[in-house]
């Protein structure tokens, strides 16, 4: 039996350090928070976009917003109204947003869920459990293309802006551009949102808008530097939740689709489906049921030139996977979706009960590999895959959490004895004095498999720690992490997303930020420091980062020299040595430029990656888009991948979306989709897929129709 890689008497110091931890959080003093109350009304606005309607004067105002860039807490000269009004069924949030100079507004996202980083948009934040923790998020830009969100635990583990943009709620929102300012509603339903609901109950709120000419970020509470801070969030009080109307309906949600095809070497064939999604809602949960799924609308991951040896993570796009998502992020990812193939059916409940959030998914899916049909002769037949997950996260005090989360992936070969993949760990979250975050985690994994049978291997195990400070120092935004991880020499969860085994070591990250009102208007410096061991002591990785941004007018400069000594998974070592550049010119007009380069040594071989990307906004419904990879090695032309994607957005809900992607191969992949959303929840799709292969062609044609229906508990 393979001996653990923690003592006992690691595991006792460990737990008795988070109990002291966990102590001196929930005993925290609370600081003083910003109030504010909504205003009833009898006679809700019509969501256009426009303040005009009699029940806004009525409502109340907000316009004490602060800097949160460039100088946090610092007032602003950009004046900005912010309206509240509720009825029994929703929250009603108007935004007055004044600009001297209205041609220098930037609104080019038109694609609903998109990250509104160089674009003027507001954003209203509710922790409606005043948890402290946790919030929804709804944004508008000022073109009204709409994005939600819901954060966990401050946006910890969850990647860049810390939140996850897989869920969606059906609300409404427009913006409307005028004369010397822009505006913008929001209308949010509360049987939408999982609250409390006991009487006198607050909710957290914060209110933002970015204004991009201004080089400002402006927050009704001082955030102290942090974005996501929950934690600081003001208090939205004397709701009447008595008088809300959260009954939630059930949803059933048939579809039908017609699947004309021409696979390779095949004629055409038309292929009927039908499947349906549930969902039963309670107060603080929701229940899904989903049976074959069809996921036709969604299209295909781009092909992308990986110049690093961490694999590419791709971000989860269909609907089953998305309620409840961020409950399961943690430092060690045991659940990546991604990892469910060809999903057949499926069952989950996630939610939050009292401090506790919750979300058990059961999927069945068919085998992973593809190409099984060609070695169906020295091969036994391959039964589905039935995956099970787990996360159960307890929160203490202020800002402590304690999460579990365990995954099972099971799998009959016919004739065979079961095969199955096991992985469970714990982790922790604490915000200790001076703005310090500390998460720590713990995993093992079981499997069966032939490698670990023949090497006497019953388990293997990985560690995660992390010390981070995100705060102002000085008028600029600083951040720093220091993390420490030991990943086993077999720990691979295949439900998971574990981007390098057989390491242990240190990885340091500091950075510093600062936003300007002057020529040079942005400036960024990162530095980055690593050195891993594999599980025999030999030196595995070993790199040294400099990143440099300078912003100044439209134009952005990033550059990024690296030196890096590393083994491959053959044991051979290599020392790269580049220079990654990015130059972009990002007007607020209708057309941007970037190009991405680097040049250097990498693979013991002269590498050059060059990456063109240009956006057209010939209107504010139609844009373009044009991406060129093209990876140069030692004189030999590796890749050379161009991308063309056209949108056009007839109306909020209507909207046609092509791309046209070619490889140096001359394989081609062509995708259409017309999607109108004719009520909500109710989707009528055309998608044509063209694939053209070494081998031949393929056609597809999607018609597909979604209808919900509705019903009262």
């Amino acid at each position: 039996m393979k001996k653990s890689l923690i003592p006992l008497s690691s595991l006792i110091g460990l737990s008795i350090s988070l109990l002291i931890l966990l102590t001196t959080s929930a005993v925290s003093d609370d600081p003083k928070f910003k109030r504010v109350t909504a205003q009833w009304t009898d006679a809700p606005p019509k969501t256009d976009g426009r303040l005009n309607d009699k029940s806004w004067e009525t409502a109340t105002v907000i316009n004490d917003l602060v800097q949160h860039q460039p100088t946090p807490g610092a007032p602003t000269n950009l004046k900005t109204n912010i309206y509240l009004l509720y009825d029994k069924n929703r929250l009603y949030v108007g935004f007055e947003c004044f600009k001297t100079d209205m041609d220098q507004m930037m609104a080019n996202e038109t694609r609903r869920d998109s990250r509104f980083f160089i674009d003027d948009y507001v954003a209203v934040y509710l922790d409606t459990y005043l948890d402290r923790r946790n919030c929804y998020g709804f944004e508008l830009n000022a073109l009204g293309t709409q994005t939600d969100r819901r954060v966990q635990n401050e946006g910890a583990n969850s990647g860049r802006r810390g939140s996850d943009m897989a869920w969606d709620c059906d609300w409404n929102g427009q913006s409307v551009r005028e004369k010397d300012k822009w505006t913008a509603e929001f209308s949010i339903p509360f049987a939408e949102l999982r609250f409390s609901q006991e009487e006198d109950q607050a909710w957290g709120i914060n209110f933002w808008r970015q204004d991009r000419s201004s080089r400002e970020e402006l927050s009704w509470v001082n955030l102290g530097g942090r974005e996501y801070a929950v934690s600081r969030f003001g208090h939205l009080v004397d709701l009447d939740i008595t008088r809300l109307n959260t009954r939630r309906p059930i949803k059933i949600k048939p579809y039908a689709t017609v699947r004309p095809q021409q696979m390779e070497g095949q004629d055409f064939q038309t292929k009927p489906a039908a499947g349906i999604d549930f969902r039963y809602p309670l107060s603080n949960l929701a229940f899904d049921l989903t049976f074959n799924p069809d996921f036709a609308q969604i299209e295909a991951d781009p092909d992308m030139v990986n110049l690093t040896d961490i694999p590419l993570r791709f971000p989860e796009k269909r609907p089953f996977f998305q309620e409840g998502n961020e409950i399961f992020q943690a430092p060690i990812e045991l659940f990546y979706s991604r990892r469910v193939e060809d999903l057949k059916g499926g069952a989950k409940m996630a939610g939050k009960i009292g401090n506790f959030n919750t979300a058990l998914v059961f999927a069945q899916a068919g085998p992973e590999d593809t190409s099984r049909e060609e070695k169906a002769d020295i091969l036994p037949p391959l039964d589905d895959y039935r995956y099970s997950v787990f996360r159960l996260q307890r929160e203490f005090g202020q800002t402590a959490t304690i999460g579990f989360l365990g995954t099972t992936k099971d799998q009959a070969i016919s004739g065979l004895n079961e095969h199955y993949d096991r992985s469970s760990g714990i982790d922790a979250r604490f915000v200790l004095p001076q703005d310090l975050e500390l998460n720590l985690a713990y995993a093992s994994e079981w499997k069966t498999t032939q490698e670990w049978i023949e090497k006497g291997i019953n388990r293997d195990q990985a560690i995660f720690a992390e010390l981070s400070r995100e705060a102002s120092l000085f008028s600029w935004h600083s951040s720093f992490k220091a993390r420490y991880f030991d990943i086993g020499q077999h720990f691979a969860p295949e439900t998971g997303f574990v981007p390098r085994i057989d390491r242990r070591g240190v990885s340091l990250l500091g950075k510093i930020e600062k936003r300007r009102k002057a020529t040079i208007n942005f400036l960024n410096h990162e530095t980055q420091y690593e050195r891993l061991y594999n599980h025999h002591g030999k030196l595995a990785n070993h790199r040294f980062r400099l990143q440099n941004i300078i912003g100044f007018s439209d134009f952005f400069l990033f550059f990024s020299p690296e030196w890096y000594y590393r083994l491959d998974d053959d044991g051979q070592a290599f020392t790269d040595r580049t220079l990654d550049l990015f130059l972009g010119w990002i007007p607020p007009k209708w057309i941007s430029i970037r190009v991405r380069n680097s040049i250097g040594i990498r693979n013991d071989k002269e590498s050059f990656f060059l990456g063109p990307e240009v956006f057209l906004r010939p209107t504010s419904k139609l844009n373009f888009e044009f991406r060129q990879q093209r990876l140069v090695e030692d004189s030999q032309l590796i890749d050379n991948t161009r991308r063309f994607v056209a949108n056009y957005q007839f109306a909020q809900r209507m909207y046609l979306r092509s791309s046209l992607e070619q490889t140096l191969q001359n394989e081609s992949r062509f995708f259409a989709l017309f999607a109108y959303e004719y009520q909500p929840e109710s989707n009528f799709f055309i998608v044509y897929n063209y694939n053209q292969k070494k081998k031949g062609k393929e056609q597809i044609l999607f018609v597909k129709l979604v209808y919900l229906i509705k019903l009262l508990g």
